[in-house]
């Protein structure tokens, strides 16, 4: 009974869920074309390589050095990070018309665990303003390292391709408009149970029995104006009529008598 239940329920205010996911849909997508701004990523890899073990006058690999490194490496992150390293940004590269703590909010430093790779990764309005960041990142930050800790370790494995034109990385709304078709049912459909819950008119003769605790014996159904003006359907006026006349004729020969 509850199944059957929820099925009529679901069937008689099935517009409000499909309503709302018409208007949700709808202001999600008119949202995401026009008001979402597109954001361009540039990236470069460094890597910290420097070793300095030789064996008949041939570089080999250190694993003190490696780990030296990779301790560096944490370092390394807050050093680039760092005010001083950002407002050498902001102060050789002008054009960008950013200060430092912008141009921090615009980069981000990945690393991945027991590598000597350092990511750099930079978002902006315009793939071109990407670059520049990150470039610019990249080079104050082997300078500084240079200028501070006097190492040389750092070097370029890759670097962004300015004459590369990559979409912008949210161009796919994908998830957007998932989320926001299910949130539509859940809220159509919760509104849909509650407005049942509220209603207390009595619709149907299962509706009648559980209020009531009566079975019903008979029903008049709906009488549509139609078929009254077709004569499919006597009302109560003809019948009291014809009542009042059937009366009169019994009551005359009685009066006649008299």
């Amino acid at each position: 009974m509850e199944l059957q239940h929820y099925l009529k329920v679901v069937k008689r205010y099935w517009w409000i869920p499909a309503l709302l996911i018409v208007v949700i849909c709808t202001a999600a997508y008119v949202y995401s074309n026009k008001y979402v701004k597109p954001v361009y990523q540039a990236s470069t890899d460094l890597i910290v390589n420097k070793t300095e073990s030789t064996v008949a006058g041939q570089q080999i690999i250190d694993q003190n050095s490696i780990n030296t490194n990779l301790m560096l490496i944490n370092t390394y992150k807050q050093i680039i990070k760092s005010p001083s390293v950002m407002k050498r940004v902001a102060d050789e590269h002008p054009e960008l018309g950013m200060t430092a703590s912008q141009i921090s909010d615009k980069i981000a430093v990945n690393t991945m665990k027991d590598a000597q790779i350092i990511t750099l990764v930079a978002k902006a309005d315009d793939y071109g303003t990407a670059v520049r960041i990150v470039s610019g990142v990249s080079n104050a930050f082997r300078s500084s390292v240079t200028e501070l800790m006097k190492l040389n370790n750092i070097t370029v494995l890759t670097e962004p391709d300015p004459q590369a034109t990559p979409g912008p990385i949210n161009s796919s709304h994908t998830v957007l408009y998932i989320f926001s078709f299910l949130l539509a049912a859940l809220l159509g459909f919760g509104i849909a149970f509650l407005v049942d819950y509220l209603d207390d008119k009595v619709r149907t003769a299962d509706d009648l029995e559980s209020e009531l605790g009566i079975t019903m014996l008979a029903s008049i159904g709906k009488i549509r104006q139609k078929d009254m003006a077709q004569g499919k359907v006597r009302t109560a006026i003809p019948f009291a009529r014809e009542a009042a006349v059937r009366g009169k004729q019994e009551l005359r020969p009685a009066e006649e008598q008299r």
